[in-house]
This record gives C-alpha cells, structure tokens and sequence, in this order.
C-alpha cells in the first residue's frame, strides 16, 4: 500500500488527537500546511478507500479514526524505505536518523539492547539486493 506524504500528515494527526470531526481536521491542516477543504477531503476519501481511516457518520459530521496503526504504519515506512535503500545503505539511513533525531537515554537504551541482540545474527557481509 503507498501512503503519499499529504496522508501520512493526516494520519499523524488523527494517531496524535484520536478520532476527528472532517471539519476539525479541515481546519487543523488548513492552519499547518494551508490546505483547502476540498484537498482535505480528497485525502480523507482516499485514506478511507486505502483501509487506513473508518469514516461514521454522526448526526451532520462526519467522524475520521484511524485503521491503521501507528505501529503498522511504521512497518509500512521500513518496508519502503527497505524496498527504496540499497541493503549495503540502511546503516547509512540508521546513522543518519540517530544522528539527526532527539532521543531519551532510555530510547538510547533500548537502541543499544536490539544492536546487542542483533549481533548473534550479524552476516559476514551484507548482500545487494539493488538487482
């Protein structure tokens, strides 16, 4: 499933608030990114049909939540960037997201444990699969 950028905002904002009306969500991205109404709806009809919000109808408004969580919405983001990144280029990717993004030293912590897991299944060398 491809998620464009426009509607991973959306989702952003609907796993950080929970469920929204169309027209809070409307004004929310309006203000953030200047977006019309009718942008918004296309991107809301189109995460629907894509299975990753529910739309109910409730008296006059309409009610967005989300499907697709934020947990499986990370898997959706490895599996293309695995898909997108030259194996022999993750670490690059990895170091790069470290390096640029803020941590607690208990996420620090927890990054240490999984690498100190992974090294019982390090290979000799990491394998193209650009071809």
């Amino acid at each position: 499933m491809q998620i464009s950028d426009a509607e991973w905002q959306v989702m952003k904002i609907i796993w950080m608030r929970g469920e929204q009306t169309s027209t809070d969500l409307i004004a929310v991205l309006a203000e953030r990114f200047n977006w019309s109404k009718s942008t918004v709806q296309t991107l809301l009809a189109r995460l629907v049909e894509k299975e990753c919000l529910i739309r109910e109808k409730q008296g006059k408004f309409f009610i967005y939540s989300a499907s697709l969580s934020q947990e499986e919405g990370t898997h959706l983001i490895v599996k293309d960037v695995r898909e997108k990144v030259c194996s022999r280029r993750i670490k690059q990717v990895l170091t790069d997201l470290i390096t640029e993004c803020d941590f607690t030293l208990a996420d620090l912590a927890d990054l240490e444990e999984v690498m100190s897991k992974k090294k019982t299944s390090a290979v000799a060398e990491v394998t193209c699969n650009c071809m």
